[in-house]
């Protein structure tokens, strides 16, 4: 891996760990299109849900006592049934298209979010469907958050119980579709190095947002991070269509 390449995974890495740490989402949202174009949609699916794995360890460790854990449950077996699914996506879809797919479903996702929508909640059936979509999209684009944000918004939970079982789901969901990666051999041996180089950074950026929680305008900061969503999904189309 070249130090160019290196450095600008080590700064994506941090940057979307701070927006996480400030907003509550937007990790894979902002640095998967910007990844897919430096190393490809398959590596960058996988690096994604590597650190996505080490940053939610984090949460999830911290906020364990608040999870809604039968909802976390629920949601967690069904998105480990859409896995494949996604995985089969993944491994033949032309990597240009699945490219402009995923910064497609970035400025979706940024829509709906802005939008505030909140799926309605359905019991059982509503997590099923849910986690078995958010599966789908995890090992196919490593966009896997949209689907489980708006459910969990529509089942009315308190802040800190969203923030806990969300955490939760995505470190869990995040292991398993590294697993199945790996065992479909997805994976190059650089990808470890770029995770390794990249923890700490995560874990800088994780810290500063939490320091800087308290200290900002939040509804100010939610909307900087929609403009970079667009920009970092308009500069993966332009790559898709240009490279």
């Amino acid at each position: 891996m070249e130090l160019p390449l290196a450095i600008a995974i080590v700064l994506l890495a941090a940057l979307a760990a701070l927006i996480q740490a400030l907003s509550g989402f937007g990790f894979s949202l902002f640095i998967v299109p910007i990844l897919a174009i430096l190393i490809g949609p398959q590596d960058t699916v996988l690096l994604a849900n590597l650190l996505s794995t080490f940053s939610n360890a984090m949460q999830a460790r911290n906020l364990r006592h608040a999870a809604d854990r039968r909802t976390a449950i629920v949601l967690t077996v069904a998105s480990c049934a859409g896995m494949p699914v996604g995985l089969a996506v993944l491994l033949l879809v032309e990597a240009r298209a699945l490219q402009v797919a995923i910064a497609v479903m970035v400025i979706v996702s940024t829509l709906v979010l802005m939008r505030g929508v909140a799926l309605h909640a359905a019991g059982t059936l509503g997590d099923v469907a849910a986690g078995f979509t958010s599966g789908v999209l995890n090992t196919s684009t490593s966009m896997s958050g949209p689907p489980i944000v708006l459910y969990l918004q529509g089942k009315g939970l308190a802040p800190l119980q969203f923030r806990a079982t969300i955490a939760t789901f995505f470190l869990v969901t995040s292991a398993i579709a590294v697993t199945l990666m790996i065992a479909a051999g997805a994976f190059r041996p650089y990808i470890l190095g770029a995770w390794a180089i990249s923890v700490p950074a995560v874990f800088a950026g994780q810290r500063l947002g939490n320091v800087l929680f308290e200290r900002v305008d939040l509804l100010l900061f939610r909307r900087m991070v929609f403009g970079i969503l667009f920009v970092s999904a308009g500069i993966a189309i332009v790559g898709a269509l240009v490279g």
